[in-house]
């Protein structure tokens, strides 16, 4: 009996053509899809950035605001003249707190803006705003050195990090006096802010890892430390509280992050 020879049979013209366009709408499908949710992705990373930089920025300074008003209301009568030179302070930081907001809606209406981004010159703003602090909080004595080599992009999170961890101290410490130095020390940029009041509800000292583990520690602080590839640790006791925070001087987060 014969066998008849095998034979290999291939798909005709017309299905090879199908199962391509079958393949092809897939993908184009899963590109789409990619796509979108890349750009969704964008989209909330730069919603959870401005929620920081408005909590960090002109929240706290609408706090700061607030206290100042109320420490004259109450020294009015007594001194107003002294009065009237903090009134017209706390209009000076409204106004300053305008541009920004102005500032943060374009970056929204128009991320992709050539336009060149202005950044903080912390040699200026820094002394200022540990000035406009011992006016209405503790004495904040400042020590600042290298300000000038820490990049603008950096610089921008380095002063929103200070005015978030002064005003920590503000509402929460009881603090007399609080001290805030900076500089660079082996390719990062080192904070440290130390106060003499009451200290966290916790006790001892924790880092980053820590902190975040246990869910204590000041939350907008850990979220731009961690945002930035950069280290928090925080000592709390009875007689004050110290943050230690470090950042990569060459940080390459800075500008996503902002």
């Amino acid at each position: 009996m014969r066998t008849a020879p095998f034979e290999l049979a291939f798909p005709s013209d017309r299905v090879l053509e199908g199962l391509a366009r079958e393949v092809i709408t897939h993908t184009c499908a899963d590109q789409y899809l990619s796509d979108r949710h890349r750009a969704f992705g964008q989209l909330l990373s730069e919603r959870l950035r401005l929620a920081r930089e408005l909590h960090d920025g002109l929240l706290q300074s609408l706090t700061g605001a607030a206290l100042q008003l109320d420490a004259t209301l109450r020294t009015f009568d007594a001194d107003p003249h002294a009065a009237r030179e903090r009134i017209r302070e706390i209009q000076e930081l409204i106004v300053e707190r305008q541009r920004e907001l102005r500032m943060y809606i374009e970056r929204v209406k128009h991320p992709d803006s050539s336009r060149a981004a202005v950044h903080i010159d912390l040699a200026v703003v820094l002394p200022k705003l540990c000035d406009r602090v011992s006016r209405w909080g503790p004495r904040v004595v400042l020590r600042a050195r290298d300000l000038a080599e820490i990049p603008g992009p950096l610089a921008d999170h380095v002063y929103r990090l200070i005015e978030e961890g002064l005003s920590n101290v503000t509402r929460h410490a009881r603090a007399r006096d609080a001290n805030v130095d900076v500089g660079i020390a082996s390719q990062a940029v080192r904070i440290v802010i130390a106060d003499d009041g009451s200290g966290f509800p916790f006790r001892g000292r924790y880092d980053l890892t820590a902190l975040e583990a246990r869910g204590i520690g000041p939350a907008s602080l850990k979220e731009r430390v961690a945002s930035l590839a950069g280290n928090l640790v925080l000592t709390s006791s009875l007689s004050g509280s110290t943050v230690e925070i470090e950042l990569p001087l060459n940080n390459p987060f800075a500008n996503d992050a902002y």
